[in-house]
């Protein structure tokens, strides 16, 4: 059944499944086709959202459990209205609460949902969540070692955060200090983050780790409870949470087509930039909306007026404004300082294709046309695999590459690496 006209819920916050059925009468008059429920999976406690998931497999006793779900659900079918669920495929909280979290920090690489998150395995896991450095956070007494309560294994505590010792690592004779050297995580402070990360985060939030939803044994463990709700008729559509932050979206969207079956009514969050449509072949029924609201923003603000706005704005400020300058240093800000840690990933990648392909490309020319080119890109991302670009975003790349003034051997070899025009050995050894 596709929605005719949908409600959005925001569960939490006092909004529970019991309250829904409270309102479903309301929303019936209202001509309401399907409730729209916001993420409903076990997130952190006292989440106000639910997009801090840390359990995909297990509906939220804060909101009513799976009991209060059935009851919200028959009060809908009985109604003749359809269920959507908001579903968060691309990231899950960092909080201890979230078991497979917890179980990587204790067992390190060892640990067998190691491969569920996208860590970088070569070197410790960072933890940024101390309030200064570890040693000023020791000195002053913040970090002790105890007995976890539950478990009863020894842990290095900060306040209410209790961090699981690696398994053979405790001995009596060691110093705090000398055992947090032991682990294969490090305690850090939240400032360090930028520069630091050794995990994909979402956008700049440390609460929110990247989950590997490209891997087949992760999708199956992460979607569990939604197919069975889509199987069992409960839940007429989902809606992606953040798309863009999958390694293959497309991947990803023909993989729960196939587990979800041609019937369900799918749309994806997709931030579409002035122009820019989305993937022809993706198997969706389109987005959430955002360029609807754009459009409609277009038709209230009259564009005409723009620089009697610009002249008022130079006028406060005393000073003359170029927006196209502005917007540039924005965007390097948020390469240099924000997402430092991110570019430097992207940058150590590039030379190290670089080096296996035989450039001798100085670090620094290639620095520069990475920065370059993540500046001028006028959309949020393209759509690459192993194979290379799709048509439509080579298309887009050799524009903005025309409009980047850099190194042209730099360059040249960084639009080789998005293009997939690398020879397979060396792409192979690589990777």
């Amino acid at each position: 059944m596709i929605p005719a006209a949908t409600y959005r819920i925001q569960f939490r916050n006092g909004m529970t499944f019991d309250r829904v059925v409270e309102l479903v009468p309301y929303f019936k008059d209202l001509g309401i086709s399907h409730l729209y429920a916001s993420p409903i999976f076990t997130a952190t406690s006292g989440s106000t959202h639910g997009y801090d998931v840390t359990d995909p497999n297990e509906i939220d006793p804060a909101i009513g459990g799976r009991e209060g779900f059935d009851r919200m659900a028959a009060a809908l079918k009985q109604a003749g209205m359809g269920l959507i669920l908001d579903i968060v495929p691309n990231h899950m909280s960092t909080s201890l609460e979230n078991r497979w979290w917890r179980d990587v920090i204790e067992h390190g690489s060892q640990s067998r949902y190691a491969h569920y998150f996208d860590i970088d395995w070569s070197r410790p896991l960072t933890l940024p969540f101390l309030g200064d450095t570890f040693e000023a956070e020791l000195e002053k007494g913040a970090i002790t070692l105890q007995r976890d309560s539950v478990t009863e294994k020894a842990s290095l505590v900060y306040y209410d955060a209790v961090y699981p010792l690696n398994p053979g690592t405790f001995s009596e004779d060691k110093s705090i200090a000398e055992l947090h050297e032991a682990q294969s995580w490090r305690l850090m402070s939240w400032r360090e983050a930028p520069k630091q990360l050794s995990w994909r985060r979402f956008f700049e939030i440390t609460g929110l780790v990247g989950v590997r939803v490209e891997d087949d044994a992760v999708f199956d463990d992460t979607h569990r409870l939604i197919l069975e709700l889509v199987h069992a008729g409960i839940v007429d559509g989902l809606r992606i949470d953040h798309i863009d932050g999958l390694a293959d979206p497309l991947g990803y969207l023909n993989r729960l087509r196939e587990a979800t079956g041609p019937d369900c009514y799918i749309t994806v969050e997709k931030i579409l930039a002035k122009g820019e449509q989305l993937p022809a072949d993706w198997p969706v029924s389109g987005t959430t909306g955002y360029e609807f609201i754009a459009s409609l923003a277009e038709v209230l603000v009259d564009d005409n007026s723009l620089e009697r706005l610009e002249k008022i704005h130079e006028e406060t400020l005393g000073t003359t404004v170029d927006r196209h300058a502005e917007l540039r240093d924005a965007k390097g800000l948020m390469t240099d300082r924000n997402f430092e840690g991110e570019f430097t990933t992207l940058l150590t990648i590039a030379t190290e294709l670089a080096q296996h392909n035989g450039a001798e490309i100085p670090v620094e020319e290639i620095r520069h046309a990475l920065r370059e080119l993540l500046i001028a890109f006028p959309v949020y991302r393209t759509y690459g695999t192993a194979e290379g670009l799709t048509p439509s975003d080579v298309v887009l790349l050799n524009r903005v590459v025309a409009s980047v003034n850099t190194s042209e051997p730099a360059l040249s070899l960084i639009v080789h690496i998005l293009t997939g025009d690398l020879p397979e050995r060396d792409r192979h050894a690589a990777t």
